[in-house]
Formats: C-alpha cells, sequence, structure tokens
C-alpha cells in the first residue's frame, strides 16, 4: 500500500506523537473584570469583554492559536476553533519546522474568556468543525501507533478513545452523527461509514471506487454541511445522501476545477483551467446530480462568497449576472453589477463575480476594478445601495442584523440593507502590539451583539456595553 496521508505536503515525520488518554486538566483564572469601551470608538460599537494571549496561557512566549479542524500532525497555518456555544475549543501550541510543538487544546468560556480546561492534542490528523452529541470529534494521525477517534468533552475536556484500524483521512459531523472517510486513496479502495464517537459506522458504511494521490488529498475531501454528502478525491467527486449513505451521482474534475456546496444541497461545479487559471464554464448541480444550471466560456462569472447563508430556499441562486430559482433553475432575475466591469488593478479577474456574501435576502458586492461596494435585494435584483471605498475586508460573520467585516487593520460592521458603517474597531484600539490580532483569523457572530475573534496571538470577545 501507499504511504499514508501523513506525508501530504511532502512533508516526512519520523516520529508521530500519540494523543494520550490523561485526564483533561483543569485551569483557574481570574473571571472577566467587566466590558470595556474600546478607545475612540462610537456608542454602537461593542466593548471588549475579554481577552487571552496565547503566550500567557501557555507559558511558552511562541504559543500560537491554531484551528482543530486543521489538525496538530503538521501545521497548516490555520487560526481559529471550533464554535460550540457556551465554550469555543482551540489548540495552543508552538510551531516550529512545519510542525506544532507539544500542542494542547483548550475550552475557553465564551463569555469570559476564562480556561474551562486544557487536554494533550499531540499527533491529531484533523477535527470535525461541529461538536457531536457534546463532544470534538477528531482522528489521530495514521502514522499513529494505535489509530483511534478521539473526543474532548466541550464542558469538561475528558478524553474518549475508540481504537480503530482504519486509515482514517477525512471527517465530518453534524450536530447528531460523524462521518468519516477512510481507504487506500491511491488504490481507489475507498469507504464512509456514518455513527457516534463511540461506534463510527453504527449507521452505514458504502464503498466508493474513486481516489487520488496522498500528496494532493484535499483539506475538504468530505462536506456534509449542506444537506447532502459530497466526497472529493483528485478529479472524482460523489454526491450521497447523509442519512442512509447511499451514492446520488457523480462528477469529473478537470484541470484546476473545483466544486463548493450551497444551501439547500446544492453545488457548484466551477470548470477553471490551469493556464492562466482561466474559466471555461460552470454548472450547478441538485441533490440528484442533475444539472440545474449551465453557462459555458469565459463568461461563467463564480462568484467566492465568504458567507452564505441565504434566508430560505426561495432566496435565488448567483451564477454570473444571473439569479436562478433553486428549485427549478428557471431565471429569477438579471443584474450587471454581478459582474466586474474590468480586470482589477492586478490585471486580472474580468470575467469573475461580484457577491462576497448572501446575508438573508441581501447580497453584498464588491468591484475592485470600480472599488464600489453594493448591496442587491436577493428577492427582486434591484440595487439597495453603492458605496465608492478603497477599504474593503472579507465578511467574516453576520448575526442577522450587522455584517461584520476584517482587514489587517480591524473589524466593523455594515447594514447589509443600507451599506451604513455601523461600527469600526480599530486593532491598535484593542491591543498596542501591531501583531496582536493580525495575521488572519477566525470570527464567530455569538447572537445578542456577542462576538468572537481570533488571530494567531490573542482572541478576544466583544459585547455591548450595556450588559
Amino acid at each position: 500500500m501507499a504511504w499514508p496521508p501523513g506525508v501530504r505536503n511532502l512533508v516526512l515525520a519520523t516520529v508521530a506523537a500519540v494523543v494520550t488518554s490523561a485526564g483533561a486538566v483543569a485551569v483557574l483564572l481570574h473571571p472577566e473584570d467587566g466590558t470595556r469601551k474600546i478607545t475612540g470608538t462610537g456608542d454602537a460599537a461593542p466593548g471588549l469583554a475579554w481577552s487571552i494571549d496565547a503566550a500567557a496561557i501557555d507559558g511558552r512566549a511562541a504559543a500560537e492559536f491554531r484551528d482543530p479542524v486543521a489538525g496538530t500532525e503538521y501545521d497548516m497555518d490555520t487560526t481559529g476553533f471550533v464554535d460550540a456555544g457556551d465554550t469555543v475549543v482551540t489548540v495552543v501550541g508552538v510551531v516550529e519546522d512545519g510542525t506544532v510543538r507539544d500542542p494542547v487544546m483548550y475550552g475557553i468560556d465564551a463569555a469570559t474568556g476564562a480556561t474551562r480546561w486544557r487536554a494533550p492534542a499531540a499527533g491529531l490528523g484533523g477535527c470535525a468543525g461541529t461538536p457531536v452529541d457534546g463532544d470534538i470529534v477528531c482522528f489521530t494521525s495514521p502514522t499513529a501507533d494505535i489509530p483511534a477517534l478521539v473526543g474532548y468533552d466541550v464542558a469538561s475536556g475528558a478524553i474518549t478513545r475508540t481504537p480503530t484500524d482504519w486509515l482514517v483521512f477525512a471527517l465530518a459531523a453534524t450536530d447528531d452523527r460523524v462521518y468519516l472517510a477512510e481507504g487506500d486513496v491511491e488504490s481507489d479502495d475507498v469507504r464512509v461509514h456514518a455513527g457516534t464517537l463511540a461506534d463510527p459506522d453504527a449507521y452505514w458504511t458504502r464503498a466508493f471506487e474513486m481516489g487520488t494521490l496522498w500528496e494532493d488529498l484535499p483539506s475538504d475531501a468530505l462536506d456534509v454541511s449542506h444537506g447532502q454528502g459530497v466526497l472529493t478525491l483528485g478529479a472524482d467527486i460523489a454526491g450521497f445522501d447523509p442519512r442512509g449513505g447511499d451514492p446520488t451521482w457523480t462528477a469529473e474534475l478537470h484541470g484546476c476545477s473545483h466544486v463548493t456546496q450551497t444551501f439547500d444541497a446544492l453545488v457548484l461545479h466551477d470548470h477553471t483551467g490551469c493556464a492562466g487559471y482561466s474559466p471555461t464554464g460552470a454548472e450547478i448541480l441538485d441533490r440528484t446530480g442533475r444539472t440545474l444550471v449551465a453557462t459555458d466560456g469565459e463568461d461563467e462569472g463564480v462568484h467566492d462568497l465568504t458567507v452564505d447563508r441565504p434566508a430560505d430556499a426561495t432566496i435565488p441562486v448567483l451564477l454570473a449576472d444571473v439569479a436562478y430559482d433553486r428549485r427549478d433553475g428557471t431565471i429569477r432575475w438579471t443584474n450587471r453589477d454581478l459582474v466586474r466591469t474590468g480586470p482589477d488593478r492586478y490585471g486580472s479577474g474580468a470575467n469573475r463575480g461580484t457577491a462576497t456574501a448572501v446575508l438573508g435576502d441581501v447580497a453584498l458586492l464588491h468591484d475592485p476594478a470600480t472599488l464600489t461596494s453594493t448591496g442587491l435585494d436577493l428577492r427582486t435584483g434591484q440595487r439597495l445601495w453603492r458605496t465608492n471605498t478603497e477599504r474593503f475586508g472579507a465578511v467574516h460573520g453576520w448575526d442577522g442584523h450587522v455584517a461584520v467585516l476584517a482587514d489587517t487593520t480591524g473589524l466593523w460592521a455594515i447594514d447589509p440593507r443600507t451599506g451604513e458603517i455601523v461600527w469600526d474597531i480599530p486593532f491598535l484600539a484593542i491591543h498596542a502590539d501591531p501583531d496582536a490580532l493580525t495575521g488572519g483569523g477566525e470570527f464567530s457572530a455569538k447572537g445578542d451583539g456577542r462576538y468572537i475573534y481570533a488571530a494567531p496571538h490573542t482572541i478576544i470577545g466583544l459585547r455591548p456595553l450595556d450588559e
């Protein structure tokens, strides 16, 4: 059998640490001391409820936060956490030579920033981004002496291990099920299982004759987050019913093409050539594999959405300058604001879509050629507003009221229906160290004006000043 996916990214490990079953260690920190108004911000801006530093809680000056979903065997340079409601779960470790040294899983109180627990986290191949029955579910590195699924209790950090002789390479989850893919991808000998942490194939097992090179294994090979299951390995894609496991459709990727999922079990298949990364068309598939919509040539106009949360199935799906009904593919409306008017400042991207987020019944657009931002009513296609702006960041979150954006300088919120800036928080107003909150991060809107933002060195909690 070919060497397992521990060699992906062409990094060889001579010794792989094995996650131990030692109990979690409780850590007591001082409670919160009240929400602080952030200097220079307006009255509508949330205050700083808490701030934690990776070096301070870990005790190592070079410690950084890492996303458990990326695993701990190698450093994927991914900052973040798993949002588990009252607790956020993150990894802290020191990055050296492409590895995360002595990683520790932390459970952080989402309201106060206090450490609820910590537990060893070495040798993890990856974790599911959604808790299952109160556990963060992970799998050990394929090079582990005793392969296992590893669960971290969200409330206490207690570790549960389920030994398995499978070569697991991908893991996904819903609130009540664990889905894992295992096998030898280079021999097209792959299976997907659905079950629980204690019994990972309790519900079903299905074989898939598809594969790829270990070093080409995608980080998102298995996805169940949008109403159907999708397994992507190399040029092969397969859809399946997440409840019963029945295969529903197959497709092929060519060149540098890729697929993304969207609401109501739709899959966008973006056909892109590797030479100049040029588009050659796109199609939208429904849960049965039927082509709902298709475009040809350079006018594909695929939209890169950082937040994709349509209100319901009556909200159309966007491709190029057209809004299509999600149920039958009929054209609902068209609007030229949905495609770029010309190349960006670097001379590329004239044929790409401008939508950056779908928030309820509003789409946020950004055209880097004209430096404009626009809001569209997704039910009618009418422009709600347009502004000229030199500043534009990725939409990181939406709480049903405001959209929160981030760039290297800070966070700010806008009203999606008016484009009005509701509040603006510079990072330097929170932390004097210019590197404390930069470097890319994870954002979560907790509701009621509460937010959590994680950067490599610092995680902050924000909440309204009147609480």
